[in-house]
């Protein structure tokens, strides 16, 4: 007898492709996968009619940048569950020390979320790059992010002795080329000396208005900045592990897809509102960097989620209250949006519904595609025997209309308010206990807990 079974659904896996089955969990992991009707258990979900796919991997949050993290892991993890969401990367930095400041944020974690967490650590010095083995060694995290947005600004923002400047990121480099365990580098493409020139001059003509965050982060710039960032990175030898977060820009698409023709071992990431927005949509409640440009580079952007060059969907969620977010004007407007709980099923109204993408391609992209480039699979991303038992059980024609109460967040605004979205989970499971059910999260504060890294890849 099985601790739950979600029994008659057609199983989407990243690996295997589509198929009916039930799926059994004990003990956290999946026991068994078998014929449909054939397996017992203490529960029993029926995902008759149901798809059943591995719980989303949301790789880029940034829970506790604007709120305190022990108030957005349990908000934020509570509205991702609706979403099917079941592990996110948590994203921050800080000047200081990490190994001064890591046991207060694991409390905080910890305590307060609801499904399966990980942190990515921002990389702004000289002596974070020599932290690097430490935190790699004793706090469980093999994920760090370079920050090219802050290349000019890192000294001032955090009271350290010099910006980031390429001495810095070769450092890092270097350090993360030596580890004996896989990393992973989250790369933010933007060449500051073109974007801070571009703004100065936008200030200066008094521009406002959403264009204005457009025409002040170009596609160009950030695809050389992407390009560039990756040739650092395969001079160490470095490039399977270079991962270019939010991909805006059907110019950094096109030039990722040159890249890997030519070996490099880039993985592309691109955000569910860079997928179904656009500018002429987008006002202060969208500020965000990149930005949302325009259909032409919508359409470049699921071409190439679709051919493989873009491998991952992520979000770069911020919760935020709208009286904080919305400003005097775009340049008063805060960054960032919510959004980890429309990830999936935006994927699948626009994607799947639309005839862009397959619906294993949408289990790739959603889920085991950002597990493996993390070095969280196959404990992550994965429906497969010894695996985490993280599912999420959706119904393909049920259409929800947005709304920040439908999404359970802190914040009280969202980015698709109005949008009718078709394909939504009825349950979310996360290491094989329901934690959402038709509406209702279900799973307590501290249910959810770090994913400590390297993990053992030989699950079975």
């Amino acid at each position: 007898m099985h601790d739950l079974v979600v029994a008659n659904g057609t199983v989407v896996s990243p690996d295997q492709g589509v198929f009916e089955a039930d799926v059994a969990a004990t003990d956290g992991v999946v026991s068994a996968i078998g014929d449909p009707g054939s397996l017992d258990g203490e529960r029993v979900v029926d995902a008759s009619g149901k798809h059943v796919f591995p719980g989303v991997v949301d790789p880029h949050v940034h829970h506790g940048l604007f709120r305190p993290l022990d108030d957005d892991a349990a908000s934020e993890s509570r509205s991702g569950l609706v979403g099917g969401v079941t592990t996110t990367g948590n994203i921050f930095r800080r000047g200081g020390a990490y190994g001064d400041i890591m046991d207060e944020f694991f409390e905080a974690a910890e305590a307060n979320y609801r499904h399966d967490y990980f942190f990515t650590l921002g990389l702004l010095s000289h002596d974070h790059a020599a932290e690097v083995p430490d935190i790699v060694d004793d706090l469980g995290i093999t994920s760090f992010k370079w920050y090219m947005n802050y290349k000019l600004d890192v000294a001032e923002m955090f009271d350290l002795e010099q910006n980031l400047l390429d001495d810095v990121s070769d450092h890092f480099l270097r350090e993360l080329a030596d580890v004996d365990a896989p990393t992973t580098l989250a790369y933010h493409s933007e060449n500051s000396e073109i974007t801070n020139h571009l703004t100065d001059q936008l200030r200066a003509a008094d521009a406002t208005g959403y264009d204005l965050i457009v025409e002040r982060f170009p596609g160009y710039a950030e695809a050389q900045s992407m390009v560039s960032g990756a040739n650092l990175a395969r001079q160490h030898d470095y490039d399977d592990d270079f991962y270019v977060v939010h991909v805006s820009a059907k110019e950094t698409a096109n030039e990722l897809a040159a890249l890997r023709e030519q070996g490099y071992g880039v993985t592309g990431e691109t955000c569910t509102h860079y997928l179904c927005l656009t500018r002429d949509e987008c006002d202060d409640r969208h500020k965000i960097n990149p930005p949302v440009r325009s259909e032409e580079h919508q359409d470049v952007l699921w071409e190439r989620l679709a051919d493989g060059t873009l491998s991952v969907v992520g979000t770069d969620h911020i919760s935020n209250k709208r009286a904080n977010k919305v400003g005097e004007d775009i340049w008063d407007s805060m960054w960032g949006s919510p959004s980890s709980a429309t990830m999936l099923p935006l994927v699948l109204s626009e994607g799947y519904h639309e005839d862009r993408l397959s619906l294993r391609r949408v289990a790739q992209v959603t889920s085991a595609n950002a597990a493996k480039a993390y070095d969280l699979y196959p404990k992550k991303g994965a429906i497969r025997v010894g695996s985490d038992a993280d599912l999420a059980v959706v119904d393909l024609e049920e259409t929800k209309t947005v709304t920040p109460d439908l999404l359970q967040s802190a914040a009280d605004y969202t980015m698709y308010t109005g949008r009718d979205v078709t394909g939504w989970p009825t349950h979310t499971v996360v290491r094989g206990e329901v934690a959402y059910e038709h509406g209702d999260v279900v799973a307590e504060r501290g249910r959810g807990t770090h994913v400590d890294r390297p993990i053992d890849a030989d699950a079975e």
